[in-house]
């Protein structure tokens, strides 16, 4: 994609998520600001869960088309996917250290299972990066982290269910008020996570282009590093 029209997702995306958080700010329902944290936490935790399920379709892709260019796609998005996981426990931290009296000021609570399995997948894939640039050789490398990307992968699932299926201070996004720790499906709330689901979902794009570009110039340093070795020896 060219540069220029690259930069205009990145508009494009910055731009919804300032309308947004604009309409966020002028909602008279929300009796404490901390709750404008909810639609920047949910969407984030959402958009991490997307790019680790892309990774692993580009990692399948790369083990059966032998293509270097999914290795790079599944690497870029893991990339991706492990900044959204972090900035949704920084935010999901200081949202129920707010709102959740069963915190008492408190920013972790280990027995709470959303929040733990959320922190294992977020050092699971940071390993999988950290272990990816520890080989050198290319070929190595994508087939080794496409096969630790896959095997990595169940980690997901097991971060999002773990709210319902086990005990967890996390709440639910729900239309039933008689559930426990249910947030109400009220329509115009719904609308704004939708709209910072779609922003942050073009920035996601915006930020693989980029990545792409990175590992392109890479690419063709090693390939002039390569040359200026050969002319040396």
């Amino acid at each position: 994609m060219p540069k220029l029209k690259s930069t205009y997702l990145l508009i494009i995306s910055m731009t919804m998520l300032l309308v947004n958080a604009f309409i966020i700010f002028s909602m008279a329902s929300f009796d404490r600001m901390v709750y404008i944290i909810f639609f920047y936490h949910v969407a984030s935790a959402w958009l991490s869960y997307i790019s680790f399920g892309i990774s692993l379709i580009c990692h399948i892709l790369y083990m059966t088309k032998k293509e270097i260019k999914w290795s790079l796609h599944g690497k870029n998005s893991v990339i991706i996917g492990v900044a959204f996981s972090g900035f949704t426990l920084i935010t999901g931290s200081l949202w129920f250290n707010a709102t959740s009296g069963n915190y008492n000021n408190i920013y972790w609570q280990w027995s709470d299972y959303r929040q733990t399995m959320t922190l294992i997948l977020f050092f699971s894939f940071l390993a999988y990066l950290v272990f990816g640039n520890m080989i050198e050789n290319r070929e190595k490398k994508a087939r080794m982290t496409a096969l630790l990307g896959i095997v990595l992968f169940p980690m997901v699932p097991l971060s999002f269910f773990s709210a319902i299926i086990f005990s967890s201070l996390h709440p639910l996004i729900t239309p039933d008020p008689s559930q426990s720790g249910y947030i109400y499906w009220d329509g115009l709330k719904i609308f704004c996570l939708l709209i910072n689901l779609i922003a942050i979902s073009i920035f996601y794009y915006y930020c693989m282009q980029e990545l792409l570009e990175i590992d392109k110039a890479k690419e063709q340093l090693d390939i002039i590093i390569q040359k200026k070795k050969n002319e040396d020896s």
